[in-house]
């Protein structure tokens, strides 16, 4: 996710967003999208303090092994609230996820302005 500062967050708004990045093992990318939409666009919502309304999340894998959960790897996806979708990235960095997040809120602010101009 974006650079946020979670110090004064309520522990169950940060453990349902840590619940929420993991892909489970029979999850295709876009069922995951499909089930963590609604619910990080309504944390973001209810929680302005900590988050602004364009944020991401990292999809990362689950493993399951021996009977447990181990760490997980990040994917090569992030679900993007500025576009609202589901969206590839070229590597499998935070800094690519930001890349993505920056040009699409220029991408907003371009149409805005373009609208503001045409309506005058």
């Amino acid at each position: 996710m974006v650079k946020t500062n979670y110090s004064g967050l309520n522990p169950v708004v940060m453990r349902a967003i840590t619940n929420l990045h993991y892909r489970y093992s029979n999850e295709t990318p876009k069922m995951w999208y499909s089930r963590i939409r609604v619910s990080f666009r309504k944390l973001i919502e209810y929680n302005p303090t900590f988050f602004s309304k364009n944020e991401y999340i990292h999809m990362t894998d689950r493993l399951y092994e021996d009977g447990k959960f181990g760490p997980g790897r990040r994917t090569f996806h992030i679900y993007c609230t500025a576009c609202d979708s589901l969206v590839s990235i070229c590597e499998n960095t935070e800094k690519c996820a930001d890349k993505h997040l920056n040009e699409c809120i220029v991408k907003i602010e371009e149409r805005c302005i373009a609208y503001r101009k045409s309506s005058e």
